[in-house]
């Protein structure tokens, strides 16, 4: 009989769809949350905060007034634990992919290494130095944070390769993993977001040092452990889902890969490398704005914290919508032609703070810089969330394809090698050459570059005035960034234009092994799959403009207490975001006081204090924060706030 007849007279089995509902595609998604936010903001702050040479006297940012650490080895020893961090991700998910026990292979790992990453991670923010010699506890500090470092990368490293392995299989086809996937980065970027513009409020609206907000965030690891209590995996459950009539691989079927075998299977996978150079373009220009966004914006653009939330409202509370619309344009398009549009859009968002920045622009002109910002921004939010995404789906993608067809499932590999590969794109971006070009500095009023360690030495080099100096690298970052998203969408072109069974099989060298086995991608259609996922992105869209809408109300309220004789409490604020019909009575106080101080400045507004009120009813906020912006950039230069 032959193997089609066998087929047609057995009974179908039922597909088993883990993720059966949208909110649990959204909190599978939500899983690495917490460690990805502590991570990025122990990037962001953690090396200033122990070692404060570059901060302001008194700032939040540093939980100590002298280096905590010997300033000549611990970067040293850092970069080398960063890289450590890189190099642990092979061996790690060899460890993850080829576990085999009674409770599954993903699970254990996130459940081992969770205890150890919260405990490290909150112990490298306490110094243990306590003896009356400075240089004695810099060096029991310098090995203490080292260590616990080390600990650190290693768990984290283990929990998220262990999560990111699973994609593969918790999702039954594309079309969901693609769904999971932009879930995925609209928390990833929601995590950016909180790092760079909420943070700083934050320390600064509850008077508290960065140590101090640390721990009260680090309750947010607990995500972690979501898909410890979500995946279904082990003897005791597939034996089960057998029993109910489910199809499903034990994992005893599954060919062991070792970890050899499994390094030379990613790094020969020609479709997979292809993606991988892609991806290497994009992390580069990506790694490089972020690691200069404060000095783009801060020093190219003269802003402060209020508008720094404007341009990230625009940038990134957009997100899910563009999401949103990028998996219509897939589906229609391909997946390579709607990358590509990204890559172009980031390339024009990234140009704009060079069309912002002073040194085109010129002093006093912080309307037409947010417009053009603004502008700017939402171009480029078509292009962010898809790069959050990409590096989840289609790892996830080729590794489900080839698991389905040879029995061998080194998932996590992909993500290691992907990781590896970032990490050493990141640190040469946001190491070597940003931390070169930002010691350049040119002048209006004097031809050629120097090279300073400040403003004021450029300007002597110079022999030109302080004004007329400007740091060449808000310039050079834009077009560095533009040109490796140009060069990542010319090797996109060497991409399949979809990532189909089919495709996938054909670059792995398995045509023969996919015809002979088209029925394990035949996928019964699911409804919570198949259902369109607008009405998510939309509420997704506006929990994120919620949170933005906070930070920049927040800088708003914060300018007009300068003037305003009621000055609007803490207390209120955090009325007005948690009861939204609140914010109506706060925002008419302040529009009253914003007008009053216009009048009193003969600066032209009117007032539409009411109107803003009943806005502010109705959610649309946005109108009453753009006009009162506008206004409080005149005002804020005669009171230089």
């Amino acid at each position: 009989m032959s193997k089609e007849m066998v087929m047609q007279n057995e009974k179908p089995k039922k597909k088993f769809v883990l993720l059966n509902k949208p909110w649990k595609e959204i909190l599978y998604a939500a899983s690495g949350f917490g460690p990805n936010l502590l991570m990025v903001i122990l990037g962001a702050y953690f090396t200033d905060a122990i070692n404060p040479a570059a901060l302001s006297e008194g700032t939040l940012q540093a939980i100590t007034t002298i280096p905590l650490i010997l300033p000549a080895i611990f970067p040293i020893l850092w970069a080398l634990a960063k890289m450590f961090d890189g190099i642990i991700d092979i061996p790690l998910a060899a460890l993850t992919d080829g576990l085999r026990t009674k409770w599954g292979r993903r699970r254990i790992p996130i459940l081992v290494s969770f205890i150890p990453m919260v405990l490290t991670y909150v112990l490298m923010w306490i110094p243990i130095g306590k003896t009356e010699n400075i240089e004695t506890n810099q060096i029991i500090n310098t090995i203490w944070i080292t260590i616990m470092a080390l600990i650190f990368f290693a768990a984290y490293t283990m929990s998220l390769i262990a999560f990111y392995g699973s994609l593969s299989t918790v999702c039954v086809n594309e079309k969901q993993r693609t769904k999971v996937s932009s879930y995925k980065a609209f928390f990833d970027t929601i995590s950016y977001v909180i790092t760079y513009a909420l943070v700083p409020l934050l320390l600064k609206a509850l008077n508290i040092r960065i140590d101090k907000l640390v721990y009260i965030l680090v309750p947010l690891m607990l995500t972690m452990l979501i898909p410890v209590f979500m995946i279904k995996e082990g003897d005791k459950h597939e034996q089960k889902l057998i029993e109910e009539g489910y199809d499903i691989t034990p994992l005893v079927e599954e060919e062991k890969v070792g970890i050899i075998e499994s390094i030379k299977l990613t790094f020969t996978n020609r479709i997979f490398l292809r993606w991988l150079a892609v991806n290497c373009c994009t992390f580069f220009g990506l790694q490089m704005f972020l690691v200069s966004m404060n000095t783009l914006i801060d020093g190219g653009m003269g802003m402060d914290g209020g508008q720094m939330a404007i341009l990230n409202t625009c940038a990134f509370a957009p997100v899910p919508i563009m999401l949103y619309l990028f998996n219509k344009v897939k589906d229609r398009k391909g997946i390579r032609f709607a990358y590509q549009t990204c890559l172009i859009s980031f390339s024009v968002c990234i140009l704009s703070f060079v069309l912002a920045s002073r040194f085109v622009i010129g002093e006093n002109n912080v309307t037409l810089q947010m417009i053009i910002g603004c502008v700017g921004g939402v171009i480029g939010s078509w292009g962010i969330g898809s790069f959050f995404m990409m590096p989840y789906l289609i790892p996830a993608q080729i590794s489900s394809v080839e698991e389905k067809l040879t029995k061998r499932n080194h998932s996590a590999m992909y993500f290691a090698a992907q990781a590896v590969t970032s990490s050493v794109v990141g640190a040469i971006a946001g190491g070597l050459v940003y931390e070169s070009i930002k010691m350049l500095f040119i002048s209006k009023e004097k031809s050629g570059v120097v090279w300073a360690e400040n403003v004021e030495k450029a300007a002597v080099l110079f022999g030109a005035s302080e004004a007329s100096v400007h740091n060449l690298s808000w310039i050079l970052v834009p077009v560095i960034v533009s040109v490796f998203c140009f060069l990542g969408f010319m090797l996109a072109f060497r991409m399949p234009r979809n990532y189909t069974p089919k495709k996938v099989s054909k670059a792995l060298g398995l045509e023969k092994e996919y015809e002979e086995n088209k029925h394990l991608f035949h996928e019964a259609k699911e409804p919570v799959i198949e259902e369109e996922v607008l009405p998510v992105s939309i509420a997704l869209f506006v929990l994120s403009g919620t949170l933005f809408g906070a930070i920049w109300r927040y800088g708003i309220i914060n300018k007009i207490n300068v003037f305003n004789p009621k000055k609007t409490k803490l207390i209120h604020y955090i009325l007005s975001i948690l009861l939204p019909p609140y914010y109506a009575y706060v925002v008419y106080l302040n529009s009253k006081a914003l007008y009053e101080e216009c009048k009193k400045q003969n600066i032209e507004m009117k007032d539409f204090s009411v109107l803003y009120a009943v806005l502010a009813v109705f959610g649309q906020n946005i109108v009453s924060h753009i006009v009162m912006q506008i206004k409080l950039n005149k005002v804020a230069k005669i009171y230089n706030v």
